[in-house]
């Protein structure tokens, strides 16, 4: 049996080394980072000034009665069909027949 070349055991402790490094990254970790991410983390102060803000807005409405115009509804839709065109051959690269390269 022969012993394997010193790349492939470089190779093997670096991925160890990597494994390892992830695994502490994902898996491990103190709660006090993870608390905030949790849904009843306290607001921010610009938070706070945007509900704020949301909150003295009214209710939007909007003024229709232009449908209701004689000038709105004489536009006219001026607008062209598209007329379907011809499809080219189903592969472009492939040769032609009866044409001969030179």
């Amino acid at each position: 049996m022969t012993t394997p070349s010193s790349n492939t055991t470089i190779l093997i402790i670096a991925s160890l080394v990597v494994a390892g490094g992830a695994y502490w990254y994902f898996f491990t970790g103190s709660p006090a980072s993870e608390g905030s991410f949790t849904a009843g983390s306290s607001q921010s102060a610009a938070q706070a000034q945007f509900e704020t803000l949301i909150g003295q807005l009214g209710p939007i409405s909007f003024d229709l009665t232009i449908l209701s115009d004689p000038r709105f509804n004489a536009l006219v839709d001026l607008t062209m069909p598209i007329t379907p065109e011809p499809t080219g051959r189903k592969d472009p690269f492939a040769p032609i027949p009866g044409v001969s390269k030179k």
